[in-house]
Parts: C-alpha cells; structure tokens; sequence
C-alpha cells in the first residue's frame, strides 16, 4: 500500500536536511513524501529542491502560513496513498519507522490510526514506559495505557509528531483537521473523529522517531500560543460531546478558567490575554461550534460513554500537592454527576 508522507515546514531549514535523508533511507520504499511549506522566510523550499533530486519528493509553497492545521489539509489534497502519514520536521526517523507504522495500521479492519514511539529530547525515559491520554481539559496525562511486550498498545490519542491513517476514514470523517484549529490539539480532534467513528487507535514501540520538540511553535510568541492551546482544547469538548455531557462539564469548566488565569497572571505560565481571547473566541463563534457538532454528529458510531472511558479525569499529571489537590476536586465531582472517565471505570 502506497503511503503519503506529509512533512509540514515552517522556517526549519536547520532540520530538513537530517529529516528527508532519514525518510528516503526507509526500508519500506512505496511511499512519496510532500514538503508543505508554510510560507517559509529562511529559503526552506529552495534548500529541498537543491538538495534532494528524489522522485518521491514534492514541494508544495503556500503563498501564507496556514498553520499546522490548514498547512496538512492542503497538503493532503496532492496526496496519491491510501494511508496518509503526517512527520514533523523537527525530526529522525530510524529505518523500519514507516515500515512498522504500516503494518501496525493494516494490521485489521478495526485499526485505522497509529502514533510511532516519539522521543522528545528532554522527556525522562520513565515517560516512555507506558502512553498517556488526555483529560477532559485537552492536557496530556502520563503513564496510562500498557504497551505489550510486542511493542503494541491501544491508545486515545495518536501523537500528531509522526502518525499513520487511512485515507478511507478521512474520507468517511471528514478529512484531517478544521482549518480554524492552526495550531495545537488538532492530534486530539483527529483522535476523537477515529474514535467515535468506531476505529481503534494503537501505538507501537517498533516504529522510532527522534524529536527535538516545539522547534515551529518556539518562533511565536507566548500569547498566541497559549491562545491556540486553550481554545481548541476546548473546543473538542464542546463540539463532540452531547448537551447532557456539557451540562456537567460547565462546572469543571469554570474551574479551569479560574486556575488557567491565577496561573497566568502568577507564574506566566500562560498568557493572560491568550486566555481571555480563547474564551471571547468560544463565545463569539458559538454557531461555528453548533455547525461543527451537527457536521460531526453524522459519523458517529460509537457511545460518548466508551470515548470518555479513554480520558482521564485528572486536572494534572498529580506530580505537587496542588496538583493533587484539584485532581481530588475534578474526581469528586465527576464521581457525582456520574462521569465515567478511565479512574471511574
């Protein structure tokens, strides 16, 4: 089966050279790879052409950035395979990645997205040990589903680093990503079509890329970013999940507005103003939102219940005791209004 690798570049000139040498050394040969650039400044595209004489390569050059989002969807419109791989740039891949993405996705019927094992320059190896999910708040929880001694394990959330799918879902789903998203959670709103579509999401060990991490989104500034990760982390809450689910979700809601804005304006962990715009943003676009939840309301397969037994009911990863504090308030809370979320199960 023929697959479509999509490298989206953004002013990464410093990694191309490391990450398409790496691709084209692949020992699974039937795939073509597409450099999408966003608009690059650092002469990205001219290097590629220069550098690399591979029939398999395709630059694409968008006029303007279209983010990460937009940037694959349009890709993905000169893509020729029935499995779609998205690489970021920042990256290595070792031999048999594509290799062993491929078989772990065509595996059976029942699969139809897998994530590659992705080392982050920085992350303890501890993290590695098992693989993580979200929480109903978009954030990644650690050390949450077993990998098999194969190397094997069934995941929420395919990491948008370096995941495979196949084009069939796409096609019944939808495609990739909403535009709207640009940048951040848009792994996640691709995770929760597959899922709710009735497909299984797996992870494999034997399939490894090398990442430096946060290489694109280091160039923004602080309040677009933090703009970008709060909205569309909740607006996967709000555009897949049902009136009844987001009647209790208000409640936790509120919360983590309030904790998101003592943070921001204590620590600077995040933007005060890219908090305030996220929100704003949610409350402007609310038929936007009633769109999206009607649009994706028709591929549907599978009860919310079973999506959100996947998710964790965490506020935070529980490593100080504040963070076990909010996480003892979201669990009880969820233990009240019947929210089953994988520590309620």
């Amino acid at each position: 089966m023929k697959a479509s690798i999509i490298i989206l570049n953004y002013n990464g000139k410093e990694f191309l050279k490391d990450c398409i040498n790496s691709v084209l050394s692949q020992s699974y040969n039937d795939f073509e790879a597409i450099l999408f650039d966003n608009n690059s400044s650092d002469g990205s595209p001219d290097f590629v052409k220069e550098n690399f004489r591979d029939e398999r390569i395709k630059v694409i050059i968008s006029e303007k950035n279209l983010g990460f989002a937009g940037g694959n969807n349009k890709a993905y419109e000169s893509t020729q395979g029935e499995l779609i791989v998205l690489l970021n740039n920042d990256t290595v891949v070792e031999k048999d990645w594509l290799s062993e993405l491929v078989k772990t996705v065509t595996a059976d019927e029942e699969t139809g997205m897998a994530q590659s094992l992705v080392i982050t320059e920085g992350i303890p190896l501890k993290y590695y040990e098992k693989n993580g999910t979200i929480n109903l708040f978009g954030h990644n929880i650690m050390g949450v589903f077993d990998i098999g001694t194969d190397g094997i394990g069934e995941i929420f959330q395919a990491n948008g680093c370096s995941l495979i799918v196949r084009r069939k879902i796409l096609d019944e789903t939808g495609g990739l990503f909403p535009d709207e998203f640009f940048a951040y959670a848009e792994d996640s709103h691709l995770s929760f079509k597959v899922i709710f579509a009735g497909y299984k999401i797996l992870h494999t060990s034997k399939s490894v890329v090398r990442h430096k991490g946060g290489a694109t989104m280091k160039k923004y500034k602080n309040e677009m970013v933090t703009f970008y990760q709060e909205r569309n982390r909740i607006l996967n809450f709000l555009i897949f999940f049902s009136r009844s689910f987001r009647r209790k979700y208000f409640l936790l809601l509120w919360m983590n507005i309030k904790i998101k804005i003592l943070y921001s304006l204590f620590t600077g962990k995040y933007s005060f103003k890219g908090i305030v715009k996220a929100y704003i943003w949610i409350y402007k676009n609310r038929k936007w939102i009633e769109a999206k939840r009607n649009e994706l309301e028709k591929i549907k397969k599978v009860n919310e219940s079973s999506v959100i037994a996947m998710l964790s009911g965490r506020y935070a990863n529980g490593y100080n005791i504040i963070e076990k504090y909010f996480n003892f308030i979201s669990l009880t809370y969820l233990k009240l209004v019947k929210i089953k979320t994988r520590e309620l199960i």
